[in-house]
């Protein structure tokens, strides 16, 4: 995804560890480098485990993630 593409608030599909889990972002925000260059970073938490983490690229994010759907038991 972009960055663009991205708003605060949004669940999204992303690359943790290795495998696709849903987060949701809190904050994009602007850091600065060593050379004075700005960059937006991402700050989000892991909805499975509460876990926060921040973001370097959007390329972490894959899509964004659905309402999660209410489980229907079997009759």
């Amino acid at each position: 995804m972009k960055i663009s593409e991205i708003n605060i608030g949004d669940r999204c599909v992303a690359k943790v560890s290795g495998g696709l889990t849903v987060v949701r972002v809190l904050a994009i925000r602007e850091t600065w480098t060593a050379r004075g260059d700005s960059k937006r970073v991402i700050d989000v938490v892991n909805e499975r485990t509460g876990r926060r983490l921040t973001f370097r690229s959007a390329a972490r994010l894959r899509r964004h993630a659905g309402n999660p759907q209410p489980v229907k038991e079997a009759p």
